[in-house]
């Protein structure tokens, strides 16, 4: 048993050899959008109602782009989604690749430009992925969701975790959506992320797994 103990220990030494710490850790940057800033609007269910998560693989270059509209009944819908980009970075380079979808709504319209986008009363974003508004099988509904990659030099995914220029009094967000038809009334309201985003690990490093391995060789 201690035998293979040992064995199982040199193959972790081995493994931080030829792959370095660093290049297995990746970034999630994830986003609730559950927060009404504006609007008189109100989602049938409780929120968080979308989810935006940017998950950069743990190398700087391509980033992971997913919007899932969980929350949502499946006549409520999405007009779009805005985000920011890191200053030192420019959007209009940013290249979307085709969207994978789940669901029947159109392609989104992807623009791009510094603080070219206002979320209705307040903010001034960098990106909108603009839904179609022309009826439900076409509209981005509940039960919905979105991915992109996301390519630039030196990206990664706490490049889109920076607040918007101002632009109203309600305050500035790293990220807005714009809810519609919702509930009985079906007016429509924009929302923000709440709490907000924590960049986390998402992946476990070697060096964790090889201090499992360790505690219980001592046992």
């Amino acid at each position: 048993m201690k035998h293979n103990k040992f064995i199982v220990c040199l193959c972790v030494s081995i493994l931080f050899l030829v792959f370095p710490v660093c290049s297995l850790q990746a970034t999630v940057v994830s986003w609730d959008i559950g927060l009404i800033f504006i609007g008189t609007g109100v989602p049938t269910n409780p929120a968080p109602w979308l989810n935006a998560t940017f998950n950069d693989g743990g190398s700087a270059g391509t980033v992971d782009l997913k919007i899932t509209a969980f929350g949502l009944t499946a006549n409520e819908r999405v007009g779009g989604v805005y985000f920011n980009l890191d200053t030192a970075l420019n959007p209009t380079q940013l290249v979307f690749s085709a969207p994978i979808k789940t669901g029947t709504f159109d392609d989104p319209a992807i623009s791009k430009g510094v603080d070219g986008y206002k979320a209705d009363g307040d903010g001034y974003y960098d990106i909108l992925i603009k839904f179609d508004e022309d009826g439900v099988n076409r509209a981005f509904n509940g039960g919905e969701a979105v991915e992109y990659t996301i390519t630039l030099a030196s990206l990664t995914a706490n490049s889109f975790d920076f607040v918007s220029a101002p632009g109203g009094g309600t305050g500035q967000y790293v990220t807005a959506a714009h809810l519609q038809s919702l509930g009985t009334t079906l007016d429509s309201a924009w929302a923000t992320n709440t709490p907000p985003a924590i960049p986390e690990p998402a992946t476990l490093s070697l060096l964790v797994i090889g201090g499992l391995f360790l505690g219980k060789r001592k046992k």
